[in-house]
């Protein structure tokens, strides 16, 4: 077989290409595993500036800035984090077992506390009895009794409200300026005994809810609920993040996350009423997607981010076994290497001279 210099400088050129190559090919748009390291079952994310708090089962706090991972350090007995209200050394913390770093002053607040936020009336903690208003120095009980899942605070045309998200008993609503009075239930056209999990406003400010029997949606403060979309029905909405005109034709993209994985569905608003501009679809295949419910979704550095157990990001990825196309890269430059001909061997002549006489011998 002729070999060819040619030929064994492509080679050699190309299996240069593949090996540099293999680690950078683009794999698409996935989820990828980004845990802080050794921290165990994360129970909760926050973004703050500069960065995302994660709080875990075991009490710890991590934060993520320049994608590096760093422990908080502060102590919460162990006991797992349900609410951070801001900077973890400055504001306070909600765990499985109470209020830590509450504010100087306020009695103690013991038991599970899911949920905090800030009012100009003081601060609200969602407990599984309730809610509880810190004001003027002590902790009020507004009721009515519910067990208290989520907080948000709505700013609108019809006023500003504060609304919570309970286990069993729906939404219940307050007007911001008397969070101190009882609070209204707000659940006509959710589901009877239905549990809202996760609550979110629009750009114009019509709200969300989350529930365990799908997603809906209401026009303002006591207006019935209406579902956003049959694809949705019957799913526990666990968390949602809107990310305002990101969808198809400047239309809003919802981010919902359940039992079922990540998903997005595209919505329009015109004139106070909400309408899905789409389908509900999944935002990855099921080998990627996590193996438990979506709890907390946010974004981080132009990329989503979400809990599950553990934190994912959603974004480009490696080619799965671009490794291989590595391998491909050097066995071509060693096949190049066989390849190449080799120079003829060098031919080195001998020439012999006569003898000459000595002066010794004998003429």
């Amino acid at each position: 077989m002729k070999k060819s210099k040619t030929v064994a400088i492509s080679l050699t050129l190309v299996g240069i290409v593949l090996a540099i190559a293999g680690p950078f090919l683009p794999g698409g748009i996935h989820l990828k595993p980004k845990d802080p390291p050794g921290s165990g079952h994360v129970t909760l994310l926050k973004a703050v500036d500069g960065g995302v708090l994660a709080g875990t089962q075991a009490g710890e706090i991590w934060r993520l800035g320049g994608g590096i991972w760093t422990q908080e350090r502060i102590y919460l007995g162990e006991s797992p984090v349900m609410a951070i209200l801001g900077e973890p050394g400055r504001t306070p913390i909600g765990t499985a077992s109470g209020l830590y770093n509450a504010p100087v002053g306020a009695p103690e607040l013991k038991g599970r506390v899911s949920s905090l936020l800030q009012t100009r009336e003081g601060l609200l903690a969602g407990t599984p009895d309730g809610l509880r208003l810190l004001a003027n120095g002590r902790w009020q009980a507004p009721g009515p009794a519910a067990n208290i899942y989520s907080l948000l605070k709505q700013r609108g045309g019809s006023g500003e409200w504060i609304h919570a998200g309970t286990v069993g008993d729906g939404v219940l609503s307050s007007p911001a300026e008397s969070p101190d009075q009882p609070w209204q239930p707000n659940s006509q056209g959710l589901p009877e005994g239905a549990n809202v999990f996760s609550l979110a406003t629009t750009p114009s400010s019509l709200l969300l809810a989350g529930t365990d029997q799908g997603l809906y949606w209401q026009p303002k403060a006591g207006d019935p609920w209406q579902p956003l979309h049959p694809g949705l029905d019957g799913k526990r909405i666990l968390s949602m993040y809107l990310a305002a005109g990101d969808g198809t034709g400047g239309t809003d993209r919802l981010w919902i996350g359940g039992d079922h994985g990540l998903e997005w569905i595209d919505i329009a608003e015109q004139s106070g009423t909400l309408a899905p501009a789409g389908e509900p679809t999944m935002a990855d295949s099921a080998e990627y997607q996590p193996p438990v419910g979506i709890s907390w979704i946010l974004s981080n550095d132009g990329h989503l981010m979400l809990s599950a157990g553990s934190v994912y990001e959603y974004g480009p990825t490696q080619l799965a076994g671009w490794y291989w196309v590595s391998i491909l890269g050097v066995v071509l430059i060693l096949l190049a290497a066989w390849w190449m001909p080799q120079p003829a061997p060098a031919i080195i002549s001998h020439t012999s001279r006569p003898d000459t006489p000595s002066s010794g011998d004998d003429v």
